[in-house]
């Protein structure tokens, strides 16, 4: 049997669209062992909406892609999936379900394909490496492609660093929030926001959270986005109010993610409160920087 176990990740983080990404303490866990007939039992986060039907199972299309690309078939398996991860969330589920399926294919193949490699195969799949990357590697991440090579590096977050998650009783599909971005952003944005995703990452790489507040406050993708989210200027003033360091929407939404170095149960009071007052309910998640990435066991 097979088991692995990745972290919800959390992505863009203001100004670095598809770019940022964060691993976080909420995790997918899957076993698989070999079957008569491929199965999939849920349970967790989502149980009721997740598909288990074979051809339509993101973790086993992963497990059937890496064998495919060995020039493999992939066996029969009967998976059992916990999942931690809020689905349609923006924290990363399907990231999450197709770097469970990757690794599992690659384990079954005796690590065929290297770190680099599931990566590439991962985020070709999912359409973007922002949440691939943190997924299987941990920490923030800050990644790129090119000619369907993802590369990065990684940041290591502050042990004190706390994460507040608001999540809103809704779901965002990402290609919904994708649908309304604009094919060319004007130059001034573009440079604000440059210059806030490089102030970010000093931020965390010196541990130095004063300017956070400004380096996610972007100019580009968060104010188009903002309108399928009831109140959502509120909930990151009431959040910075509270003591949150910086706040922003979580990958396309509609949750959102704020940072605290302390008082973080006021920061998470506050944002639920603001969100209430929009008349959307939501859970309130207090999470810590994921450093490991997916594992395997």
């Amino acid at each position: 049997m097979i088991k692995v176990k990745v972290p919800a990740t959390s992505a863009n983080l203001g100004p670095g669209f598809d770019t940022f990404g964060l691993a976080l303490d909420l995790f997918l866990t899957v076993e698989a062992a070999e079957a008569i007939k491929t199965s999939c039992r849920f349970t967790g986060e989502g149980q009721d909406q997740l598909n288990q039907e074979e051809e339509e199972n993101i973790i086993i299309k992963a497990i059937k892609r890496v064998f495919r690309e060995a020039g493999e078939t992939a066996p029969d398996l009967a998976l059992t999936v916990n999942n931690q991860i809020p689905i349609g969330k923006g924290l990363g589920s399907s990231a999450a379900a197709i770097v469970s399926g990757v690794l599992i294919g690659n384990e079954l193949l005796d690590k065929k394909f290297s770190h680099g490699q599931l990566i590439n195969i991962a985020a070709d799949m999912e359409g973007h490496a922002d949440n691939i990357v943190p997924a299987m590697s941990g920490e923030l991440t800050t990644v790129m492609e090119d000619d369907k090579t993802v590369y990065y590096q990684k940041i290591k977050t502050p042990a004190d660093l706390k994460i507040i998650i608001a999540v809103p009783d809704f779901q965002l599909p990402t290609h919904k929030s994708r649908e309304i971005l604009p094919e060319k952003a004007d130059i001034h944005d573009t440079t604000a926001n440059l210059q806030r995703a490089c102030l970010l990452l000093a931020s965390f790489f010196n541990g130095d959270f004063s300017l956070l507040d400004i380096a996610m406050d972007d100019k580009i993708y968060q104010p188009l986005r903002k309108q399928f989210i009831p109140g959502f200027d509120e909930v990151l003033n009431q959040a910075r109010a509270a003591g949150a360091k910086g706040a922003a929407l979580s990958g396309a939404g509609p949750s959102v993610i704020a940072f605290a170095l302390n008082r973080e149960e006021a920061v998470g009071q506050a944002m639920q409160e603001a969100f209430n007052k929009n008349n959307v309910s939501c859970r309130i998640f207090y999470l810590n920087p994921n450093h490991t990435g997916a594992v395997i066991f």
